[in-house]
């Protein structure tokens, strides 16, 4: 395993940030193995960065990291924070689900907001990197995403689930 552990951007202005999706799957492309879903990466970035432009205009920190053998993302902005219970979005309109997408793709989202001070997500993605093997190491559980490609296996419940 080589390579480097983590990769970050900061921008003063979130809409500079749209190459970020591209760059981190990149970035995860180069430690992940086969099961690990850059697709979903993409777009849980592209989410979260869209969800910045959109809400929050203006600064936008990313930082992912390699942590064990999965990736954690941070995304923070300097916005008016996120209600804790949100609204469906009206079924005709064409935005108001990237929180949802992000929930669905993500092993674990967690989101913690304050008012005038800003919004911070932290998403567990979907990745894996093979770590050396120990002597009898457990083989890791698969991801819920991996778990829907094998009809057979029932998806986990999600870690963390946010009210709308």
């Amino acid at each position: 395993m080589t390579g480097t552990a983590e990769w970050s951007m900061v921008k003063a202005d979130a809409r500079d940030a749209l190459a970020a999706r591209h760059d981190v799957r990149c970035f995860l492309a180069l430690q992940a193995d086969d099961l690990s879903d850059l697709d979903a990466v993409e777009t849980i970035v592209g989410e979260l960065v869209a969800n910045v432009i959109r809400h929050a205009a203006g600064p936008i920190g990313i930082h992912v990291a390699w942590e064990g053998d999965g990736a954690v993302a941070v995304v923070a902005d300097r916005g008016p924070g996120i209600p804790v219970v949100r609204a469906l979005p009206d079924t005709n309109a064409t935005c108001g689900r990237g929180l949802m997408i992000v929930n669905a793709l993500a092993k674990r989202v967690e989101i913690s907001a304050r008012g005038g001070v800003g919004s911070r997500v932290i998403v567990d993605l979907p990745v894996h990197r093979p770590l050396p093997a120990a002597a009898g190491a457990p083989v890791p559980e698969p991801t819920r995403l991996q778990q829907r490609r094998r009809p057979s296996v029932p998806p986990s419940p999600p870690t963390h689930r946010i009210r709308y």
